[in-house]
């Protein structure tokens, strides 16, 4: 409809803005088909197969990634600062080394 209105003289003075609500459309489209293609490749079977029991077992799994996630980052968070004091406490073994030597 909007490429109609872009041809038409009727329109002529809103070429841009018509312009810019076809780029918006094509976006829309590109995300509702992403989405669509997700939900054909999920276990999901279709709206009337998601009981409740489904529903909560695909919370808690959700859950499970989440706290994965969580621990993951933490992790790497804790890694990093156990490395960082391990640096900080060679150097200071060798400052300490350094200045007993200058005796």
């Amino acid at each position: 409809m909007l490429r109609m209105c872009e041809r038409a003289e009727r329109f002529s003075n809103f070429k841009f803005e018509i312009s810019d609500l076809i780029g918006r459309a094509v976006n829309v489209s590109k995300q509702l088909n992403g989405w669509i293609e997700a939900l054909k490749n999920s276990e999901i079977k279709g709206a009337k197969f998601l009981t409740g029991k489904e529903r909560e077992k695909a919370a808690r799994e959700k859950e499970f990634e989440d706290f994965d996630r969580e621990m993951e980052e933490f992790r790497r968070q804790h890694l990093e600062m156990l490395r960082k004091q391990e640096e900080e406490s060679a150097v200071s073994r060798r400052g300490n080394a350094e200045s007993a030597e200058s005796w």
